[in-house]
């Protein structure tokens, strides 16, 4: 433990602290380790371990997600998704609110990423809702607490690297990731109507009636159907998660070329280009966390980690509120990805051996946990994106956020300590026996 402390960790966070860029901070770190220490771990370990952890057919979901999302993104399909939940649930006091919301589940359903739902909701629905007398606070507040649910309802790239680094099904993770998100929806919904009450702000609309709104679902259907395709053809084993991120995408592309004929040459290398940079990001971030990873568990990290916790305490409510409590500290510093890749095989020990959670239920709960990092200052990377577009200070727009990240902890909690929540469908697609 001494030597990884000396010889890995502080190298890591003293190039943390300089700025280095988090993928270079850990490989490094890794080879500062694998040089100085004295480690019988060979140096050729930091080369072949980085090429394996990215050498992987279940990580070919990864692009194929982003680029479904981006080739939807481009299309210019998201009006037509508002368009259509503000027919669905526009009327319901708090009417922009709980479109928003509504918006962010289905946008999740074919973007699989937090920042991308951030990015794309909030400059449509946060200048609508201040419009109509929304408080400025709530609206942004509002935006960043449903973009978490990019993530949770499949497809879900964080899920996608989860599953791929710690062996965990990664169809299970993507079906156990549906009741969540939902249940983060509806809640989130539910404190919009009370906000929305209670403050007396948001137009009251009536229901349009059935014809507007079947006019509506009938322009979006295409859009509405990827969510249905991706999961049904995962649920009756049709094809791989893997198989289903590109079944998606060429879905994707006849749509836009020939239902919506909004896809053109252009928008499409463009999504091509788009996909390359993030996915990249994030896999060179997974191959040098899986190097750490494997330095740690050589060297019985997990297994100290865990004898420390239960020192603490023996109670298991105390420690998986230990465990949140861990998710909220570097939540703070690092980026959700970094995290859940570190972390993952750390805590893994932890909280499947000792507090009895399903692989697939631990996946979910290190998902959530380290999401909501998106949400807390200074490295809230949502809280980034949308401040600026609400018109906000960071620290005004943290205020406002602290309601909804309290709800989302609960959820998480809930998580961790109702296992059907996440196994009920996996189960039911036959991923959980």
């Amino acid at each position: 433990m001494d030597l990884v402390a000396f010889y890995l960790l502080l190298p890591f966070l003293l190039l943390l602290a300089l700025g280095v860029p988090i993928a270079f901070s850990i490989s490094l770190a890794c080879a500062l380790f694998l040089l100085f220490s004295g480690t019988r771990i060979p140096t050729t370990v930091l080369a072949s371990e980085m090429y394996g952890a990215v050498d992987s057919f279940t990580l070919l979901a990864l692009p194929t997600f982003v680029l479904a999302g981006e080739l939807l993104n481009r299309c210019e399909l998201t009006d037509k998704l508002i368009e259509f939940c503000q027919r669905l649930v526009g009327w319901i006091r708090g009417g922009l609110a709980h479109v928003t919301v509504t918006a962010s589940m289905l946008l999740s359903g074919i973007t699989g990423s937090t920042l991308s739902d951030a990015a794309t909701i909030a400059p449509i629905m946060i200048p609508s809702m201040i419009k109509e007398k929304y408080p400025r606070e709530f609206a942004g507040a509002l935006v960043a607490s449903a973009s978490v649910i990019g993530a949770i309802i499949p497809p879900s790239i964080p899920l996608v690297i989860i599953g791929a680094q710690l062996g965990i099904s990664i169809g299970g993770l993507l079906v156990g990731g549906i009741l969540p998100g939902i249940v983060v929806g509806i809640t989130l919904m539910i404190a919009s109507y009370v906000a929305a009450r209670l403050g007396g702000f948001g137009a009251i609309r009536r229901f349009e009636g059935f014809r507007p709104l079947a006019r509506s679902t009938w322009i979006a259907l295409p859009v509405l159907v990827i969510p249905v395709l991706l999961l049904g053809g995962m649920m009756s084993g049709i094809f791989s998660p893997t198989e289903a991120g590109t079944v998606t995408v060429l879905y994707t592309i006849v749509a836009g070329m020939f239902f919506y004929r909004t896809l053109s040459v252009t928008k499409l290398v463009d999504s091509l280009k788009a996909t390359a940079w993030v996915s990249a990001s994030a896999l060179i971030i997974v191959a040098a966390a899986v190097v750490l990873g494997r330095i740690m568990t050589f060297h019985r990290v997990p297994q100290a980690l865990v004898e420390l916790m239960v020192a603490i305490t023996q109670d298991k409510l105390a420690l998986l509120l230990l465990v949140i409590l861990l998710f909220i500290i570097v939540g703070m510093f690092m980026d959700a990805v970094a995290n859940m890749v570190i972390l993952g095989p750390l805590l893994y020990p932890l909280c499947v051996q000792v507090l009895g959670m399903h692989p697939i239920q631990y996946g979910m709960f290190l998902m959530v946990g380290l999401l909501l990092g998106v949400l807390t200052p200074p490295v809230g990377l949502v809280l980034f994106i949308v401040a600026p577009i609400a018109r906000l200070t960071l620290e005004r727009l943290s205020l406002a956020v602290l309601p909804y990240l309290a709800l989302e902890f609960v959820i998480l909690f809930v998580i961790a300590t109702v296992p059907e929540l996440t196994l009920a469908l996996p189960r039911l697609a036959g991923y959980v026996t």
